[in-house]
Parts: structure tokens; sequence; C-alpha cells
């Protein structure tokens, strides 16, 4: 009799245990923390700034080495400054964006140099819209196409504009069957871009 109460005790802990270990949170108290961050990051020169949405990175972070900075971008006459991708791992497919830049020179015109940009290249190219470019405060040109590169095709979304002599390019590309899917996150990176005064 006055080993009852222990009893009922044990009894208690034993189902709280029990209840416990078949709960279908159990184990799962990592897995709903928050991000420790959703700040998103930007990237910054002295000249542009834009943002980077949350789960992309530089390719300098998904190489984990430095990439050179003298490389012309896709045979249009003008050197990557920057490229950022959705890709987490090597060989994965995804989206890529890139800035790039060239002197405007030689009295050529920012609608010239674009025009000449996609004649000159080695490559086929399918152009598949091409009109002017304006958003807030930047205005310039833009060409939506697909070229191969490599052995796969890709589809590219180019924004040429310029900025005190300078030619910056931004540029989408992604795999065709892909592109459309990444549209809504491209917008978000051409609406962050701005140029420093």
């Amino acid at each position: 009799m006055k080993n009852r109460p222990f009893f009922w005790l044990g009894a208690l802990l034993a189902a709280a245990l029990a209840c416990q270990a078949i709960s279908p949170d159990a184990g799962t108290q990592e897995q709903q923390k928050p991000p420790a961050s959703t700040d998103l990051r930007s990237y910054e020169t002295d000249t542009f700034r834009f943002t980077i949405p949350q789960g992309w990175q530089t390719m300098e972070e998904l190489w984990q080495r430095p990439i050179p900075t003298d490389r012309e971008y896709y045979d249009l006459g003008v050197i990557e400054i920057i490229t950022i991708t959705s890709v987490q791992v090597q060989g994965a497919s995804g989206a890529f964006f890139a800035v790039a830049s060239s002197p405007l020179a030689g009295g050529v015109g920012l609608e010239e140099r674009f025009e000449t940009a996609y004649t000159g290249v080695k490559t086929e190219i399918q152009t598949i819209t091409q009109q002017p470019f304006e958003r807030g405060q930047l205005t310039g040109y833009e060409i939506t196409y697909k070229r191969p590169w490599g052995e796969p095709w890709w589809m590219f979304h180019d924004i040429w504009l310029e900025k005190d002599g300078i030619i910056y390019v931004l540029s989408f590309h992604a795999a065709p069957a892909s592109f459309e899917n990444y549209s809504e996150v491209m917008e978000e990176i051409v609406d962050s871009f701005e140029f420093k005064e």
C-alpha cells in the first residue's frame, strides 16, 4: 500500500515518455527553427550596386576560388565584372546573372554598340525580342535570345545601359526549359540594380 504512489508516479512518467517518443513532432525541433538570418546580401562597386537573391551565390563562392577578372563575356566585347547563380552544387543546372562592362569609345553610341554586339559573335543567335529598355532611372536596350554555348543551348536576356561613357550589360541566362521559372527573381535583381551618384 505504501509503494502505490511510487507505482503511479512511475506509470505516469513512463506514459509521458512513450507519448513523446511517438509524437509526430519528436526529433524535429531543430528543423522547425527559422533561418538564422533572412537579410539579403548586396554586391557593390564604386559605380553600382544590386541585391543578391536569397539562396544565390557568386561564382567564386560556388567554385571556392577566385574568378579571373579579364574574361570576355560570351563574345559580346564586354568584360565580366561579377556573376551570381542559383546553382548550389557544381554541375547542377540553374540561372545566372552577370554584370559586364566596357568603355564606350570611338564615337560609337550605345545603340550602335548594342546592334553590332550580336552580329559579331562567333555562334548562332536566335533573337526572340529586341527593344528599348526603361525602368526608373535606367534606360538603354534589351534583347532576349537563344544561343549555343558548349553543347547546350541557353536562353539569354541582356540589358545594355550606359553611365559616364561606360557600357554595363546586365545579363541573365538559364536553360530554355527553365528560363521562365526564374523571370520573377530576375525582375527583382533588375529592380534592385542602381548606379551610385
